[in-house]
């Protein structure tokens, strides 16, 4: 599969929000938004910006790999089946944040939007060899996905497991 080659500044997506050149990451908080245009070769920086936050936020490893791989299942899904070469520009938004649900419980959400419609995948199986999303909605809590405005969103949710940390010496 080739990959698109890095866009001019001046580049819009689908939608007329400009499509960024290069990976960028805003942390504030309980908030990570992540943008970045559509390539395969931008999964590494999203993979590393997700899981230094999820560490600065004393999320579980296991719970973290978790969602890096949700994170990095959606993003491809959204990159393969929205943005080919002979499809018009666009980007993809990753956003990762803490949510309080109830009696102070904490879930982490992580939100996938990009400029395209995703197709779902049959019962077990994605017809082009891939689990993209079957593989998510076993990772996650819940999985929802919506396609409104000319965007699709992913929304997947996960038990916010915090780490134990190191034993005292």
């Amino acid at each position: 599969m080739s990959i698109a080659s890095t866009p001019d500044a001046e580049d819009t997506g689908t939608a007329g929000r400009p499509m960024p050149e290069r990976v960028t990451a805003t942390a504030d908080g309980d908030l990570l938004t992540v943008l970045m245009p559509p390539g395969l070769a931008h999964l590494v920086p999203v993979r590393n910006h997700v899981r230094m936050w999820l560490a600065e936020q004393g999320v579980a490893v296991e719970t973290a790999r978790d969602i890096v791989t949700a994170a990095d299942e959606a993003v491809t899904n959204a990159v393969v089946h929205r943005y080919r070469p002979e499809v018009a520009a666009g980007s993809v938004e990753v956003s990762i944040r803490v949510e309080t649900v109830d009696a102070g419980k904490a879930a982490i959400v992580l939100t996938v939007s990009d400029d395209g419609p995703w197709q779902l995948p049959a019962q077990g199986a994605a017809p082009d060899g891939g689990f993209n999303l079957p593989m998510i909605r076993v990772l996650a809590d819940r999985v929802d996905l919506r396609h409104e405005d000319g965007r699709s969103t992913l929304v997947a949710r996960f038990p916010h497991r915090r780490s134990q940390g190191f034993p005292a010496l």
